[in-house]
């Protein structure tokens, strides 16, 4: 036995697994203080590179240990993972405590990594070729854009919520340890460490023999991945299940230092190999087997986004679980010895206190799982319905009247009233397409209800509010709409969209206030949407308006022409510039517009009207006179055009 000091590399994980969380928090720290932090380096945001071609940090991160793995191996998921930290956290706890866990080897639940794989990587990729959709185009993002690649001021934006988070944290890290042994969640629900496990068959870095082996077995007992390691190495010389992490545990325990870490020739696939005297034993019948793959993938069906909660990994541990559960379940009516964990459920003589407790754990699992697959199915549908709608309001095919009363709109609202009405939760989504349904089908005092209830879940929804405080506005509530109008306009806007938003709320107070004859405050709101959106000519064009209003006649001639240049041809426009040069007596330049805005809207009393007042003023009373009765032909009820026509009449003696 070698006198060599060891290195202590179980010292030196642990040291590696707590700076992750370090940092975690560090980087959180930065981004609460700071407000704008580096994007988050998680391996979901791949995804979006993927799907969308958002070049994300995650992505670059995700790639960099990838490139690593192919040369060094499966290294990153017990040096550098954070869900590993926990599980082998757990499993230490669990061994402190003198609770022995058992290793549950299931031949369904192998492929549970690859079918996620299969899942999130590359049937979207078949989808969007038979679809004949053009492979996506990788670009960059900023914030303004709703997303950014690198530096952003979200950085909780794919992230679930605190809640969720340490739930995902006891479940996957915790939990699914005590029930189907150490690191089951990397062999049974990760999808990435699978992407890592096929980089390993080809990476040159393994664990391998550089001693000799006198075959005691401790590497084979250390190994939290549960891979025989002393079988491995003499028969291949080397480690080569992609399941070894290279935590170096095995190297460290060896009394004969036969085992290191170096460069040798990639395993490919010789984990397929039988191993010399050697048979893997499985902890269930092929029927139960069976089961428990079916029972999982029915489970994720049910867990995955329910309530707009779930994330798709965490409903793979517990798909996993309650399928595992529901075996034991089954168990206690046919076996005499059952136990789970280290409670016994069932002796000879009968079912224990433990596996009473655990029945009807179960019981209730079963009927709160029955109850999520109906709330679950209702959702799908009527989201489902509700895409289909909006496709069809986007492609503009229905008028507004065979919308109202079109079947999708009746499906869509009835499976989502069901999925409101029996959920244990009303998601935001759920209440923001029930008011937009609501809104279609013309009943807008539920359409505020819903978004009442949606912005107490959701206050920082600044389009939800927008919404309400126009539906306020509908119904006269103009006090209530103001208050809902202030809070958006007070809002910090991250995006382009955010600004369009908050620009708009600025618009709709303006003209509350303008409404209610409180024209500075209505200037001043106007003044800030156009801050929010520089380019919105209908803000420009009501600001003109009422600057010409209050004598300010050269920023309302300025914005009018902008107007005029960024919508085109516009009778609205032409009339209120030639009313500020009317006013300004510039009868010339008037009479221009006013013809111009005639000419383009034939018939409209006001340009008509106006230009008779404008002959009037220029001395021209009977081209004024006739212009007056030619406007009455057409709206004989202009009460000011009567008026005007009774005066020119007694100053010509007609």
């Amino acid at each position: 036995m070698s006198s060599a000091v060891k290195t202590n590399y179980a010292k030196w994980r642990a040291i590696s697994l707590t700076m992750v969380y370090l940092l975690m928090g560090l980087h959180i720290a930065h981004w609460k203080l700071a407000g704008r932090t580096l994007a988050p380096l998680e391996f979901n945001e791949v995804l979006y590179t993927i799907h969308l071609g958002l070049i994300t940090a995650g992505f670059i991160f995700m790639l960099v240990t990838v490139v690593a793995t192919l040369v060094a191996g499966r290294f990153f998921c017990s040096w550098m993972c954070h869900i590993v930290a926990l599980q082998d956290g757990c499993a230490w706890l669990l061994q402190k405590l003198h609770i022995r866990v058992k290793h549950i080897r299931s031949r369904t639940l192998l492929w549970v990594p690859f079918a996620t794989v299969i899942y999130l990587f590359v049937l979207p990729q078949i989808e969007r070729l038979i679809s004949g959709q053009p492979a996506v185009a990788l670009h960059m993002a900023k914030d303004s854009n709703g997303w950014a690649s690198f530096m952003t001021s979200n950085y909780w934006r794919n992230l679930p919520s605190v809640e969720i988070t340490l739930l995902t944290f006891f479940i996957c890290g915790g939990l699914i340890v005590y029930v189907l042994g150490s690191r089951s969640f990397c062999q049974y629900a990760c999808p990435y460490g699978m992407l890592f496990s096929l980089a390993d068959r080809v990476a040159p870095g393994k664990i391998k023999l550089t001693g000799d082996c006198t075959q005691c077995g401790k590497c084979t007992a250390v190994c939290s991945s549960h891979i025989q390691v002393q079988r491995e190495v003499n028969q291949f010389n080397r480690v080569v299940d992609p399941n070894c992490l290279k935590d170096m545990d095995c190297v460290q325990v060896c009394p004969e230092d036969a085992l290191s870490f170096g460069f040798t020739k990639p395993s490919g696939f010789l984990s397929y190999k039988n191993l010399d005297g050697y048979k893997r034993k499985f902890d269930f019948s092929l029927t139960e087997d069976i089961f428990l793959g079916v029972n999982t993938f029915v489970f994720v069906a049910i867990f995955r986004g329910l309530y707009d909660t779930i994330p798709f990994l965490l409903s793979i541990a517990i798909g996993i679980l309650i399928s595992f559960g529901f075996i034991t379940f089954i168990r206690l009516w046919k076996k005499d010895f059952v136990r789970l964990g280290h409670f016994v459920l069932k002796r000879p003589i009968g079912i224990t206190r433990q596996g009473k407790i655990f029945s009807a754990f179960m019981t209730l699992m079963l009927i709160f799982s029955i109850h999520s697959a109906v709330v679950h199915y209702n959702t799908f549908l009527g989201d489902r319905y509700y895409s289909q709608l909006a496709q069809i309001q986007a492609s503009q095919l229905m008028q507004q009247k065979e919308l109202t009363n079109s079947l999708l709109v009746s499906k869509a609202y009835s499976r989502l009233k069901i999925a409101d009405r029996l959920g244990l939760l009303q998601p935001p989504s759920l209440l923001r397409e029930l008011a937009a349904l609501s809104i279609i089908k013309n009943d807008q005092p539920a359409a505020a209800l819903y978004l009442q209830r949606m912005l107490v879940k959701l206050p920082g929804d600044l389009e939800g509010r927008l919404k309400y405080a126009k539906l306020l506005v509908e119904q006269q509530k103009t006090d209530e709409a103001a208050v809902q109008l202030k809070q958006v306009i007070g809002s910090e806007a991250q995006t382009d969209r955010d600004k369009q938003i908050r620009a708009d709320a600025s618009f709709a107070l303006g003209r509350l206030r303008e409404k209610a004859g409180l024209k500075s405050e209505a200037v001043s709101y106007y003044e800030k949407a156009l801050e929010d959106e520089p380019g919105n000519f209908e803000v420009k064009l009501a600001l003109g308006i009422l600057y010409s209003h209050i004598g300010r006649f050269d920023d309302a001639e300025r914005l009018l022409l902008e107007t005029s240049v960024g919508l085109g041809n516009s009778a609205i426009v032409e009339n209120n510039l030639a009313v500020i040069y009317l006013q300004q007596k510039k009868y010339v330049k008037a009479e221009q517009h006013f013809n111009i805005a005639n000419r383009m809207q034939p018939g409209n009393a006001q340009v008509m009207y106006n230009l008779a007042m404008l002959q009037l003023a220029g001395g021209r009373e009977k081209d004024a006179f006739e212009a007056m009765k030619s406007l009455l032909v057409l709206h004989p009820d202009h009460k000011n055009a009567r008026a005007a026509l009774l005066m020119m009449e007694r100053k010509l003696h007609l």
